[in-house]
């Protein structure tokens, strides 16, 4: 009986032991967006938290830019587009990795619940989800306050850019929902996997992929033309500030630094200079931020005084 008990418990670990092995080695990508959504939805442990989320993104993104289409609100609206966006050609191929931001913070759920177990997973699930939710909600009081918009191309030449200009009234540039999201992502998984024993090896593997798709779906919202080099920067502030523990100024520059060096979409010296605004525009927002409580004042008041700004410039 005892050496049977001990083959039977030797085997299941075993069996654990091959299990890990599997997730371990699997790339974030292999793993399915769609998985993670209906389970967490269902869950009694994480539905309230799932329901929240989505509750936040259409209050706040949706429902708010649809308000102001049709008069409900009269929000004020900023045209932020800048000189150096000219630089940027227009891309029409990169809307795949533009539409894939929701994957990127998708799939490492999907990875919790199959390897872990809804039960195991759930904790960490719910801190992201929780954290998101945040990001549209503190964005949402931005937006009420002053809207922002740039001149995009109507292009609409397939079902992606088709969808993106029904769904999006492109009212909501500053800060860029898109650029705040993956940043985050990619700060709060590389804490997770850490706190959730993953070897040194696949931490590298894994934040080395999720920090990767971040900057080129950072480079996607420039290169489609949905955003303003302005928009990436305040996005960033926007996480430092409410963010703090998990997003450092030392991440914000390292992640300008890190756009467009293996794109040959922007030249070398217009990468540079790109690079070098929105590394200015970070720091000044910062710097204006210290002396606040409220981290929306420097970018409301910018963004108040944005286009006299402009004019003068012309």
């Amino acid at each position: 009986m005892g050496e049977n008990y001990g083959d039977e418990k030797s085997l299941k670990l075993d069996k654990n032991e091959l299990k890990e092995h599997k997730f371990s080695k699997k790339a974030l990508k292999e793993f399915g967006a769609l998985y993670s959504v209906v389970r967490l939805l269902i869950s009694p442990k994480s539905a309230k938290i799932g329901w929240g989320y989505i509750r936040s993104v259409f209050l706040n993104f949706f429902f708010l830019q649809f308000k102001q289409r049709v008069g409900i609100y009269k929000i004020p609206v900023i045209h932020v587009d800048h000189p150096l966006d000219r630089k940027i050609p227009f891309v029409p191929s990169k809307v795949g990795v533009y539409m894939d931001f929701v994957g990127l913070y998708l799939r490492p759920n999907t990875m919790y619940l199959k390897r872990f177990g809804i039960k195991n997973a759930v904790p960490f699930c719910n801190e992201w989800f929780s954290l998101l939710s945040k990001v549209y909600a503190e964005a949402g009081s931005l937006y009420r306050r002053i809207l922002s918009t740039t001149e995009r191309p109507q292009y609409k030449e397939n079902r992606m850019f088709r969808l993106i200009h029904f769904w999006d009234p492109h009212l909501l540039c500053v800060p860029s929902i898109h650029i705040a999201v993956v940043v985050l992502a990619v700060a709060v998984f590389k804490k997770q996997f850490k706190k959730l024993g993953f070897s040194d090896a696949e931490c590298f593997q894994k934040n080395t992929e999720l920090y990767n798709e971040a900057v080129e779906i950072a480079e996607s919202v420039l290169l489609i033309k949905q955003h303003s080099v302005n928009c990436v920067a305040a996005a960033l502030y926007m996480v430092t500030k409410l963010f703090p523990e998990y997003f450092t100024p030392n991440d914000a520059v390292n992640f300008i630094n890190d756009m467009f060096l293996t794109s040959d979409a922007v030249s070398f010296e217009s990468s540079a200079e790109i690079k070098e605004y929105i590394s200015f525009m970070y720091e000044r927002f910062l710097l204006e931020g210290y002396s606040t409580e409220d981290w929306k004042e420097p970018v409301i008041n910018w963004l108040s005084t944005y286009e006299i700004d402009m004019e003068t410039k012309k």
